[in-house]
């Protein structure tokens, strides 16, 4: 199968992490046999304003991830700053991109279109799919139906009938799935992991990795993963972890990540006096986090809002316990498994007693609720198995398309 896969989230040699889980999926799904041209959006940026910080990810030069299997073509489109223009988003990577994928198609041509995130990606798919007369498809994530889609009744009204016009749609985690077969009166499939469950594993001994991280070997250590940013609950996790630490001093946090608020985490760390107690990693490269989430006894994500997000997948896998807010995809995705606690998003006290119960188990008890963890990694987030399923999908779409022209 010959696929055309259209995505504005895609690793750059500078944002590594930066929608890792497409590029994930898609190298699984090469490695099964499929020949995949991706082509990805990005956001054109003037250089005067790639000096600030904010911005410098933005600039031509920064190379995109190299993923075996893949071909990738970066393309410049015009996107004003602001959720006011999610509306013209998708024609405008659309137009950006429209030539060069004419040129792909007419040299050897696609059998489907497979898009992620609705906003432009998926939007410019259903445009793009008239011009080459082939289905076309859309992941949703999460946050685009969940949110974009919702900011207000135009921006709702352009997502019906971008969903409407699609051939097919996928989406990551059962809720996108019921809103997304609400809006279309089809089938979704439900898909969730790019988990690779060889890297991703439990050990018999984390001591090695803790050598090797500069962790202390005795004591419980938390693990926190993602941007350091005020959505992310990092200053819940730090209130909550602060209120425990000054109790124990046999527990620490590790902190991986960068991000807008580091200083003033780094601020209040320094005012709860918990200096020696958390551990700023700094930005961990995706090929070495496997390594942390080993090394640590408990994995906790304290964010606000989340689609599904791959690193409670990552933890999960590692056979790690895990303390969530239940938000996104996570309280159908883990909410039933013993290895999991979710709590309310921005609730210091109840992820505080989760945290809590946690680290007050006995080593037994830990050891049931990451083998039960483990299980549910391999029953719903192997890259492999659910590569797999996104071929099998989106073969019968292109099946369907053809019996319908027939």
């Amino acid at each position: 199968m010959r696929i055309l896969a259209i995505s504005h989230l895609f690793p750059t040699l500078s944002e590594r992490r930066y929608g890792i889980f497409v590029a994930r999926q898609l190298a699984a799904m090469a490695a099964l046999a499929a020949e995949i041209t991706v082509i990805v959006p990005r956001v054109w940026c003037p250089s005067w304003l790639r000096r600030f910080e904010r911005y410098k990810g933005y600039g031509p030069g920064v190379p995109l991830c190299a993923y075996e299997g893949l071909e990738t073509v970066p393309v410049s489109y015009l996107r004003p700053p602001g959720a006011w223009y999610n509306r013209w988003a998708g024609l405008a990577a659309y137009r950006s991109l429209r030539s060069l994928a004419l040129r792909h198609h007419r040299r050897r041509p696609f059998d489907v279109i497979y898009a992620t995130d609705f906003f432009p990606d998926g939007d410019a798919a259903a445009r793009l799919a008239r011009d080459l007369r082939i289905p076309a498809t859309c992941l949703g994530i999460g946050f685009d139906v969940n949110s974009t889609a919702r900011l207000n009744r135009r921006m709702w009204r352009h997502f019906e009938r971008t969903a409407r016009a699609l051939d097919g749609t996928l989406a990551c985690g059962r809720s996108v799935a019921a809103g997304l077969e609400e809006v279309t009166g089809r089938k979704v499939l439900c898909v969730y992991g790019v988990i690779d469950m060889v890297q991703y594993c439990p050990v018999p001994d984390n001591r090695p990795f803790r050598r090797e991280l500069h962790l202390p070997c005795e004591a419980t250590v938390l693990l926190y993963a993602g941007y350091l940013d005020a959505r992310k609950g990092i200053f819940e996790l730090l209130n909550a972890f602060g209120n425990l630490a000054r109790e124990r001093s046999d527990v620490y946090l590790a902190m991986c990540g960068h991000g807008a608020q580091e200083s003033a985490l780094r601020e209040g760390i320094a005012l709860q006096g918990l200096t020696e107690r958390v551990l700023l990693a700094g930005n961990v490269d995706p090929d070495e986090m496997h390594k942390w989430m080993k090394a640590a006894d408990l994995f906790v994500l304290a964010s606000h809002t989340e689609g599904m997000p791959n690193v409670v997948m990552e933890a999960m896998a590692c056979g790690l316990p895990v303390v969530a807010t239940a938000v996104g995809g996570l309280p159908e995705a883990v909410g039933d498994c013993p290895g999991a606690i979710l709590v309310p998003p921005r609730d210091v006290a109840a992820l505080e007693a989760a945290i809590r119960k946690v680290v007050a188990a006995d080593k037994e008890a830990r050891r049931s609720m990451g083998a039960a963890s483990r299980r549910r990694a391999e029953e719903r987030f192997d890259v492999r198995l659910n590569a797999r399923r996104i071929l099998d999908y989106l073969a019968q779409v292109v099946e369907r398309r053809a019996a319908a022209c027939r």
